[in-house]
C-alpha cells in the first residue's frame, strides 16, 4: 500500500503512549522474515527497517511532523538472491487547527529521498515486499515527489464521537526501475480517499469504527500502458473493555481491493480480513501485551492464504523515554488459486519502539 510508512509512524503514537503534547522523536527498528515452501523451493523473504519520526507541535493550532525510514530488505530462493537497501521517501506533514477546533487541515509532501531506478537484480526483492497479505513495514523504497492535502472534521452526535475526513493526492512521474540499461519511468495515479470514524464508550470500555475508500485514477507507464491498482475499502473495529486488573480488546480490519488492471491482463479482486484479540495488563512496572490473530486471503473469490499470527508487546518507561519491544510469530498457507495447493509459510517478527520527548 502507498501509505504503509505513514500508517505505520502514525499508529505507533497510540501505541508508545496515552496523548501527550510536546516534542518528540521516536524510532522503531524491526525485523520482518517469512520463509514460503520448503527444501530447494523455499523462498524467503526478509526486511530489516528503521522508521522514525519527529514530532514538532509549534503551538496548540499548528504542527509538523516528518517521518522517514532506512529498509534493507531481500529474497533468497535457492542459489538466487536478490537485495535492496537505502532511505525511503521522506514525509513532511503540517496540520492547522481553527479556533472552532472541530476542523483540521492536513498538507503534506512525500520527498522522493527513496531509491529509484532499481536495477535488474534488485527488483525481486522490490517487488516480494509490496504484499498486502504478509504486509511488510515497508512496502515500497519510493514513490516520487507527491502532494497530499485533507480536511477533517469532528463531532458529538449524542453518545458517540464522529470524524469526516478526505483528502486528495497528486504525484509526478518518476523513473521507477532499470531494464537492460534502459530507464522504465512510471506515473503514479491520482488518488482521493474518504474516511469516517465513529466512536463511544461502552460501560466501562470503548468502541471504535472506521471505514475508508480510495479511488485510483490509472497508472501510467511509458506514457503509453495505461493500468489501475484497483480502488480500494479498508473496515475497521475495536472494542476494549476491563476485566479485574487488565485490559481486554477486541479489534478486526477488512481491506477489499477492486479489479483492476496490471501488466498482461486484469488484476482480479482481493480480500485480506484480519481478527485480533489480546489482553494488557501491568507487571512490575511493566505493561504486557499478548495477542493472537487470524488473517485469510482471497483472490477472485477463491482462498489465497491464511496466516495465525501470536505474540506479546512490553510498555515501560525509563526518564524521558518510553521503550516497546514486541515479538511475534506466524504459521500458515498461501494456495494457488488455480490448483488449490497449498505452500507452507512461516514467520519472525520483532520490534522496538522508542519515544523520546
Amino acid at each position: 500500500m502507498r501509505f504503509r510508512l505513514a500508517t505505520l509512524a502514525l499508529a505507533m503514537l497510540p501505541a508508545v503512549l496515552d496523548a501527550q503534547d510536546g516534542k518528540a522523536v521516536i524510532l522503531a527498528p524491526q525485523l520482518t522474515s517469512y520463509a514460503i515452501g520448503s527444501g530447494a523451493s523455499k523462498t524467503t523473504i526478509s526486511q530489516t527497517a528503521m522508521p522514525f519520526m519527529l514530532l514538532l507541535p509549534f503551538s496548540e493550532r499548528f504542527s509538523m511532523d516528518i517521518t522517514s525510514a532506512f529498509a534493507s530488505s531481500t529474497a533468497e530462493s535457492g542459489a538466487t538472491e536478490g537485495k535492496i537497501s537505502g532511505l525511503t521517501d521522506t514525509q513532511i506533514r503540517a496540520n492547522f487547527t481553527p479556533s472552532s477546533r472541530s476542523l483540521i487541515f492536513t498538507i503534506g509532501l512525500n520527498l522522493p529521498t527513496g531509491q529509484y531506478t532499481i536495477p535488474e537484480e534488485q527488483q525481486e526483492a522490490a517487488g516480494q515486499i509490496g504484499n498486502d497479505f504478509l504486509n511488510y513495514p515497508i512496502s515500497s523504497m519510493g514513490n516520487g515527489l507527491a502532494g497530499t492535502g485533507g480536511i477533517a472534521y469532528a463531532r458529538t452526535l449524542g453518545t458517540w464521537n464522529l470524524g469526516l475526513g478526505t483528502s486528495f493526492r497528486k504525484s509526478t512521474e518518476f523513473a521507477a526501475f532499470s531494464v537492460a540499461s534502459s530507464e522504465f519511468r512510471f506515473q503514479p495515479a491520482d488518488e482521493i480517499r474518504l474516511q469516517l470514524g465513529l466512536d463511544r464508550p461502552v460501560g466501562d470500555g470503548q468502541v471504535e469504527f472506521g471505514l475508508s475508500y480510495s479511488a485510483f485514477g490509472e497508472d501510467i507507464a511509458e506514457d503509453t500502458t495505461s493500468y489501475s491498482t484497483g480502488d480500494r475499502i479498508m473496515a475497521t473495529g475495536s472494542w476494549t473493555f476491563p476485566v479485574k486488573q487488565a485490559d481486554v480488546f477486541f479489534s478486526v480490519w477488512n481491506l477489499y481491493r477492486m479489479e483492476g488492471q496490471r501488466f498482461g491482463g486484469d488484476a482480479p479482486k482481493e480480500n485480506v480480513a484480519n481478527f485480533n484479540v489480546g489482553v494488557s495488563f501491568e507487571l512490575g512496572g511493566v505493561v504486557l501485551q499478548p495477542n493472537i490473530e487470524t488473517r485469510l486471503w482471497q483472490a477472485d473469490g477463491i482462498k489465497a492464504g491464511n496466516l495465525f499470527n501470536t505474540g506479546v508487546r512490553a510498555r515501560f518507561g525509563a526518564g524521558s523515554f518510553t521503550f516497546i519491544p514486541a515479538v511475534g510469530v506466524s504459521s500458515g498457507n498461501i494456495y494457488d488459486i488455480g490448483s488449490g495447493a497449498g505452500t507452507k509459510v512461516s514467520g519472525l517478527r520483532s520490534s522496538l519502539t522508542i519515544r523520546w520527548n
